[in-house]
C-alpha cells in the first residue's frame, strides 16, 4: 500500500478501543522490532522471531484464558463483531481470516511458519464485510477511507 499499515487511521488505537468496548481486558500490540514500540500507545511486544507465524505463536502461548485477535488492517472490524467471533471469521468475500481469530488458549494450534495452517484446526464463523482485511487503495476506496 506504501504506507505502514498499522499506523494509517489511527487504527490500531481504534481496534484497541473496540476489542475494549467488546469485554477484552487486556489489549497487547505485537509491534514488528524494539524500535517500533513507541509508536503505539498500548502494551507492545516485539517480534521474537523473524517470521509472524511462529512470533505469533510465542505470544498465544504466554496467554491463558480467551484470545481474540485484530490485524492492523482491519478497518471495519468493531466491538459487535469481536463479541461474536468463535473461531476463524469467513469474511463476505468467503476467505477466512486467521488473524481475526477468537479461541481459547487451551486450544492445541498448528506449529507453523504459515498463518493459515496455524489456525487450519479451528472452525470458521461468520464474519462477514467487517471481518475483511484491506490490502490495497482501491480496497480503502470501496469502504469510503480514501476519496475516489
Amino acid at each position: 500500500m506504501g504506507q505502514d499499515k498499522a499506523l494509517l487511521f489511527s487504527n490500531v488505537d481504534r481496534l484497541a478501543s473496540e476489542l475494549s468496548r467488546s469485554g477484552c481486558t487486556r489489549v497487547i500490540v505485537m509491534c514488528g522490532t524494539v524500535e517500533r514500540q513507541s509508536l503505539f500507545e498500548h502494551e507492545t511486544i516485539p517480534d521474537k522471531f523473524d517470521n509472524l507465524g511462529e512470533s505469533l505463536i510465542h505470544v498465544i502461548a504466554e496467554i491463558d484464558g480467551f484470545i481474540q485477535l485484530a490485524p492492523c488492517d482491519a478497518y471495519l472490524a468493531d466491538s459487535n463483531l469481536f463479541k461474536s467471533i468463535n473461531g476463524v471469521p469467513v469474511d463476505d468475500l468467503g476467505n477466512r481470516q486467521p488473524l481475526m481469530s477468537g479461541f481459547n488458549s487451551e486450544i492445541k494450534l498448528n506449529q507453523s511458519k504459515k498463518i493459515s495452517d496455524i489456525f487450519a484446526n479451528l472452525p470458521s464463523c461468520d464474519g462477514g464485510k467487517k471481518a475483511r482485511n484491506f490490502n490495497t487503495i482501491e480496497d480503502l476506496k470501496e469502504i469510503g477511507l480514501v476519496p475516489r
